[in-house]
């Protein structure tokens, strides 16, 4: 057993857009859509929902999640630079999860997603930032499940007034046909996340089309469980350890 031992999740932005695949079959070479390639061993897969024997008596369980991220990822020593030598740090490598997915994004998309479509849903709606890897999360996960997604973007007024163009997570958004609404941070912060995500819902419904609201950053009580079978992977991992047990466990915390 280590002292003080930690465990620290790291996240990735970096973003990998696969279109097409090809497979060759006796010699013969042909493209299949990405969606289908990527069944193949489950991905993409709606799956039943089994919590944890010690979260079991928590309320609103998830029945089903989607496979959208490469689950469990590895956990390693992290072998930092003039550290105390009687602590060890582990490190938890969700940037592994899947880089189209942003990292941990991926692990509340499984079970907001699969919500989404089990209600009927056929679009999306989220909000954050202009470079939001939450929405840029969002907008592959849509299109994964085939949904349409909207985005709702806080940045300067200048870039509300003049389009900001195809920069960073913006670009691929764009790319993957997300609607995007640009909206001033000062409007952002007096009408509120909430109020515009139902503004934007109305309109929707409106149509005839069928949203499903997916909060800031997917950080609700459904989305919380993707961080459940995260300490769950933990759990499981430090078995394989050996002597090895985790004193503290330390997560960086936003949206």
């Amino acid at each position: 057993m280590f002292p003080n031992t930690s465990v620290i999740p790291l996240f990735s932005p970096h973003v990998t857009l696969r279109r097409r695949t090809s497979i060759t079959a006796n010699g013969v070479a042909f493209a299949v859509p990405s969606a289908t390639a990527a069944q193949i061993g489950g991905f993409l897969s709606k799956k039943p929902y089994v919590p944890p024997s010690w979260a079991s008596d928590l309320s609103l369980a998830p029945s089903h999640s989607f496979t959208l991220g490469q689950f469990p990822t590895p956990t390693h020593r992290w072998n930092l630079p003039n550290f105390p030598k009687d602590t060890e740090v582990w490190i938890k490598r969700d940037d592994l999860a899947g880089m189209e997915l942003s990292g941990n994004k991926v692990r509340k998309l499984e079970f907001l997603m699969a919500d989404a479509v089990s209600q009927g849903a056929d679009c999306v709606i989220t909000v954050g930032g202009i470079q939001s890897n939450h929405c840029r999360a969002t907008a592959v996960a849509s299109k994964y499940v085939n949904l349409d997604c909207y985005l709702i973007l806080a940045t300067s007024r200048l870039f509300v007034d003049e389009d900001p163009g195809l920069v960073g997570n913006l670009l691929v958004e764009r790319l993957l046909g997300a609607h995007i609404d640009l909206v001033s941070k000062g409007e952002f912060t007096k009408i509120g996340s909430v109020a515009l995500t139902d503004l934007l819902k109305r309109r929707l419904l409106e149509k005839g089309r069928k949203p499903y609201v997916i909060p800031g950053g997917g950080s609700n009580s459904l989305g919380n469980w993707g961080y459940i079978e995260a300490v769950r992977e933990i759990e499981q991992q430090i078995q394989l350890f050996g002597d090895v047990q985790f004193d503290d466990i330390v997560v960086a915390c936003g949206r």
